[in-house]
């Protein structure tokens, strides 16, 4: 096919032709169903395979249907590098660029009349110089099994930005997660525009790698790759670089594919610059509980394994920053990364920012978070090995950038920790707010507050009401509930009846707005009244304990192979946060366990029966101003505000009580005032959920501004002393 250079085709045109709505899916999916029926035994063939392959990234979720599905893009793929090619090249080029992951798919010839759509679609245009498929493997590998596995698309200004900082000509470049390759594009891209001879070229490309351990990802980066090298070295196989693209695990490269073991462990402490952007997962994110055992492993081998308290939140990319240096890089390479900014001010990653094996740190930062919804920096550093003996008093204060959503630089300041010693440090943030930070003191409520019970899944728990019968209720599944709960827990059950004695009330975090809950749901608990197990009970309400036996039996089947937690009232009561509540006193404060901003109300709990659930923090007294006073302290603007300099990612937690919230004091004026307000503002939102009982925590927040803004000047009196 000849190309014509003025016609370039892009990523978006890409999925708009060839996308999950588009006829030609339709039409293709209908042929490939088709062929998987003539061909059973070919087609089952390529499934065990794929789901060999596929099933640590899903889990449970695999069928054949997305197996279909992956195998119509690899389908696209296949035809779009036989179309740009040679024809006198075309039958070599999988064997030479080693395309083995084609092996995974089920991709027959396709129809004559497909074939000639793709052909018209390319109509002799070159193709841009950018990752080709970005948007059509976004819809294929789906959003919420991307993040299931970490991996967030990077944009292409903010690869190219980093890139343009670090690299030159001829480094050695490693990018460890490089799913559909858009890092090793505008590597290569940048070597192609060097203006160089072609041997420079050439070498310069055969020093770029790519790791992933996803096969969809490293295939897609290979034909982005192979189909650059198509256009600029004018389609001759003979001079195009070899693609150092590499289907393996970078934490455990040693337990690769045994056919390239010996090559990758030539690859130690070779390598110049490492680039890219790793998982972004949690050790809690992790499905296989062998691979979660190795996290652990690896992260206490490395010196960063959090406090027991923490392990869960592990994260992969904290991981990976130490990691792939140590195998991967010579001494004084660099390593620069796209990373949660939970690294910086996440408890759990107090060792990681003792930066033991590393000197020269940088952050760049994007304070309102332009390019993922989760908040992100960019950490680069300069390897210096395990035998360096840098203080951590050399490594602090930090340099770092901030940038506006143009990647135009707005500041260029120093962040530091307010507490760091040889073991690790606290809370990165920039000085000047840690001098403001450094005034403050611990609030004595931080001792008095509690997470609430993991009432989860809830979808077997959470309940409507279809009856009342004596001292029974009929039930069924709480249509909220279900409507957002995984694939594995869409459990719907109709008509059930269970003695009302075991239903309570609960809220979920979407039902809590400021100064008030717009709903609160049942939900069923196989407790006595002082919310222990009572097997004994059970068993003489022949109607709980059969529903109870139900549920039950559906938790064990469903429940992560990392789990040890046995039973559904065990996962109900996890660190005995159920049967705690059973102490609470009549007036009980909440507020959201995560999100952007602090919300709360007061709840009476006289003969409510309320039992909180883990996304909230609660306390209870039976003071009812002093409910109120934490209340608005926590709905005021100023508090949140602050929170933000500190909290990690969306994750609120006991964040507020780093401020030095005093005990509520009945002769403080001020305290008198929050309560009175509060009360008042609890009244005034509950009109406006009366009459709009879809409205957002946001809308109120609209509503009552005015009202917020007079808060803040008695919040800023009370816990910030202004």
């Amino acid at each position: 096919m000849r190309f014509n250079m003025n016609k370039k085709i892009s990523s978006k045109q890409f999925a708009e032709f060839f996308g999950l709505g588009t006829n030609f899916y339709k039409e293709t999916s209908i042929f490939l169903k088709r062929q998987a029926e003539l061909n059973k035994s070919s087609f089952q063939k390529k499934f065990r395979l794929w789901e060999s392959a596929f099933k640590k990234i899903y889990g449970k979720e695999i069928e054949q249907s997305l197996f279909l599905k992956h195998s119509y893009y690899v389908s696209i793929l296949k035809l779009v590098v036989l179309l740009s090619a040679d024809t006198s090249v075309n039958k070599t080029i999988y064997d030479h660029f080693n395309l083995d992951e084609l092996k995974l798919f089920f991709c027959p010839k396709l129809d004559e009349t497909l074939i000639s759509e793709i052909s018209k679609f390319l109509g002799g245009a070159s193709l841009a110089r950018e990752d080709h498929f970005h948007e059509l493997y976004q819809q294929v590998f789906h959003v919420s099994t991307r993040h299931k596995i970490g991996e967030f698309y990077t944009p292409s200004s903010l690869v190219e930005k980093m890139i343009d900082k670090l690299y030159k000509i001829g480094l050695k470049t490693l990018d460890p997660s490089c799913g559909s390759g858009s890092f090793l594009i505008k590597l290569i891209v940048q070597i192609f525009n060097s203006k160089n001879n072609e041997s420079v070229i050439t070498k310069a490309i055969d020093n770029i790698y790519g790791f992933d351990i996803n096969p969809l990802a490293t295939l897609t980066a290979k034909v982005n790759l192979l189909l650059l090298f198509l256009d600029y070295f004018n389609r001759k196989i003979s001079k195009m670089p070899r693609i150092n693209i590499f289907l393996i695990d970078s934490l455990f490269p040693e337990q690769s594919n045994p056919k390239i073991e010996n090559e990758i462990s030539k690859l130690n402490k070779s390598f110049d610059l490492i680039i890219g952007n790793p998982p972004w997962l949690t050790y809690k994110d992790i499905t296989n509980k062998s691979y979660q055992l190795k996290i652990r492993t690896l992260s206490e081998t490395l010196g960063i394994k959090p406090s027991s308290q923490y392990i869960t939140h592990i994260e992969l990319a904290s991981i990976f920053f130490f990691a792939i240096p140590l195998k991967f890089l010579k001494i004084k390479g660099i390593i620069f990364f796209v990373m949660p900014k939970s690294v910086l001010n996440g408890d759990h990653c107090f060792k990681f920012r003792r930066f033991s094996i590393f000197n020269t740190i940088e952050i760049w930062d994007f304070p309102n978070n332009y390019f993922f919804n989760v908040d992100h920096i960019c950490l680069k550093a300069e390897y210096v090995g395990t035998r360096s003996e840098i203080k951590i008093t050399e490594i602090y204060p930090i340099k770092a950038m901030i940038f506006d959503s143009n990647l135009e630089l707005l500041d260029e300041t120093k962040y530091s920790s307010f507490e760091y010693d040889e073991r690790g440090a606290k809370i990165i943030m920039p000085e000047k707010e840690l001098k403001f930070l450094d005034m403050l003191s611990i609030s004595p409520y931080k001792a008095k507050f509690f997470q609430g019970a993991t009432l989860v899944p809830k979808s077997l728990v959470f309940f409507k009401i279809d009856k009342r019968n004596d001292n029974f209720l009929e039930i069924s599944s709480d249509p909220g509930v279900i409507m957002r709960a995984k694939k594995v827990w869409r459990y719907k059950f109709q008509k059930k009846l269970i003695e009302s004695k075991f239903g309570f009330k609960s809220f979920l975090n979407k039902d809590l707005v400021p100064f008030y809950i717009k709903e609160l749901r049942n939900v069923f608990l196989p407790v006595d009244n002082s919310l222990k197990w009572d097997e004994k009970l059970l068993n003489n309400n022949p109607k709980a304990s059969n529903f109870y036996t139900e549920i039950n039996n559906f938790y064990k089947i469903n429940k992560k192979g990392t789990s040890n937690i046995d039973s559904l009232f065990l996962n109900l009561n996890y660190w005995n946060k159920l049967t705690k509540q059973a102490n609470n006193k009549q007036y009980i404060v909440v507020y959201n366990a995560s999100g952007s901003r602090l919300k709360s109300a007061v709840i009476d709990n006289e003969d409510l029966g309320m039992v909180i659930c883990s996304e909230n923090y609660y306390f209870s007294t039976n003071s009812l101003n002093e409910a109120h006073y934490l209340s608005a302290i926590f709905n005021s603007p100023v508090l949140s505000k602050n929170i933000k300099l500190i909290k990690s990612s969306r994750h609120i937690h006991k964040r507020p009580f780093s401020f030095p919230i005093p005990i509520y004091d009945n002769d403080n004026d001020i305290h008198r005032k929050l309560a009175k307000k509060s009360q008042k503002y609890h009244s005034i939102v509950q009109d406006l959920v009366f009459n709009n009982k879809n409205i957002t925590a946001e809308k109120v927040r609209t509503f009552i501004n005015p009202k917020l803004i007079k808060l803040d000047i008695l919040t800023k009196k009370a816990v910030f002393q202004i």
